[in-house]
Formats: structure tokens, C-alpha cells, sequence
């Protein structure tokens, strides 16, 4: 049988989902993963900064989007 290159076995499942529960996650590194999706949601211009994403609305709105752990 021929494997489709995402078809993990159970075994390696069970490796991906340990090895993500053990990495650490910084709040800077998770705001760029949630910058790219701004576009589907939100009309607006979008920046990242060292705090995290400068968001420009349409209607002259400014927010900083700032991710932190508090856990």
C-alpha cells in the first residue's frame, strides 16, 4: 500500500503531539503565527513590531495586538 506523505502512522502521531506539548511557545513567535490571518478577517493594514502586530483599521482605528503568557 502506497503511503500519502501526511498519512502518519499512530506511533509517529503520538511523537508530533509529544514533541509540541514539550517546545515552548513565545508569545512574540505565536503573534507572527496569528499576523498572516489578520487579512481574512479584518480590513485594515497590518504591521509586525517588536511588541507584536500594529493593526490600522479602515475606519482610523490603531491597536497593537500584543500576545503574553500568563500561565
Amino acid at each position: 500500500m502506497k503511503r500519502v506523505p501526511n498519512d502518519y502512522t499512530e506511533e509517529e502521531n503520538e511523537e508530533m503531539n509529544g514533541a509540541v506539548r514539550e517546545e515552548k511557545i513565545f508569545p512574540h513567535d505565536l503573534a507572527m503565527q496569528i499576523f498572516p490571518l489578520l487579512d481574512d478577517y479584518f480590513i485594515g493594514t497590518f504591521a509586525k513590531n517588536s511588541k507584536g502586530i500594529l493593526m490600522k483599521m479602515e475606519n482610523g482605528q490603531v491597536f497593537q495586538l500584543k500576545v503574553e503568557e500568563i500561565a
